[in-house]
């Protein structure tokens, strides 16, 4: 089955937006490595579309000191899905976490 010029132009239109996401994404874990955010800082944002589509393991894992053996093992002792993305956090979830990894 052949595609149309609209079809072309729709998924090539999804492609630039899923595209443009995954860059802010990497822009805002290579700030966190960087040192641009604080732990607690970056757990009190709210709104960030980019940031509420990663995942918190891979958010942790980016902070000096923290790892990724310590970033899993302080999510099984706090009981968060090492799949949880950043906004599915509760507020009691992203204050554990806080309190976990505060340096």
């Amino acid at each position: 089955m052949a595609t149309t010029s609209e079809d072309t132009a729709t998924r090539d239109s999804a492609i630039a937006g899923v595209a443009s996401m995954r860059q802010q994404m990497n822009q805002i874990l290579s700030e966190i490595s960087a040192g641009k955010f604080s732990i607690d800082s970056i757990f009190k944002i709210d709104g960030n579309a980019a940031l509420n589509q990663l995942y918190v393991l891979k958010i942790l894992e980016r902070f000096a000191g923290v790892g990724k053996v310590r970033a899993r093992s302080g999510l099984d002792v706090l009981k968060i899905s090492h799949k949880c993305r950043f906004s599915s956090l509760e507020p009691r979830q992203r204050e554990a976490l806080i309190k976990e990894f505060a340096q």
